[in-house]
């Protein structure tokens, strides 16, 4: 029986890795959740597309706003890498509503307002930004690993590029927060204490 998702491999034949469901009558396999996490990015990197250019916007320090500029171009590139995978899937690209990444930039919407214009906002945008980071590795990581064990090597060779990028990203925050920002901001706050107290 071939797979719901019907996820064709590099020898050219559907993956036909099962899995029965605890009632048994209703099977859902790797191809499944490969097709299930491959809907979740894609409606992430299209989400940040969005989101980035308002950290952009506010961003003061202009090492933070080429690093943010570069990822938001990467998070293009991104989108249209995800569309080949659904290519290869031979299925029609669609985004699946993903609460996590909803939620995490709902919180960074809300610390963007709350700090954003202070001498922290950088610092607050790295913070924000690297969770976003390190939510795309983790998914990135394994769909990278299960293309390879559907025998996808194509989708694993995209899948790898846009992991390589990510982590990149969250290395070059880490960077800028732990050689300026972070500095910056504990600088600032120290102008800022009562001399009195």
């Amino acid at each position: 029986m071939a797979s719901p998702a019907g996820a064709i491999n590099d020898k050219g034949h559907k993956s036909n890795n099962k899995s029965a469901s605890a009632g048994g009558s209703n099977s859902k396999n790797l191809d499944d959740l490969f097709l299930h996490g491959i809907q979740d990015v894609y409606y992430v990197e299209k989400k940040l597309t969005k989101a980035i250019p308002k950290m952009i916007k506010a961003a003061e320090a202009p090492e933070l706003v080429k690093a943010l500029t570069k990822h938001l171009a990467e998070t293009q590139e991104h989108v249209a890498k995800v569309e080949k995978v659904f290519s290869i899937l031979q299925k029609t690209a669609r985004a699946k509503k993903c609460a996590a990444m909803d939620g995490i930039l709902d919180e960074a919407d809300e610390i963007l307002e709350e700090f954003g214009g202070t001498q922290s906002g950088d610092a607050a945008i790295i913070f924000s930004g690297q969770a976003v980071e390190h939510y795309e590795i983790t998914r990135y990581g394994s769909l990278r690993a299960f293309a390879e064990v559907l025998g996808m090597t194509d989708a694993a060779k995209l899948l790898q590029g846009i992991l390589d990028q990510e982590k990149a990203a969250d290395q070059a925050l880490s960077d800028l927060a732990d050689e300026r920002i972070d500095y910056a901001a504990s600088e600032a706050a120290g102008d800022n204490e009562d001399p009195n107290r």
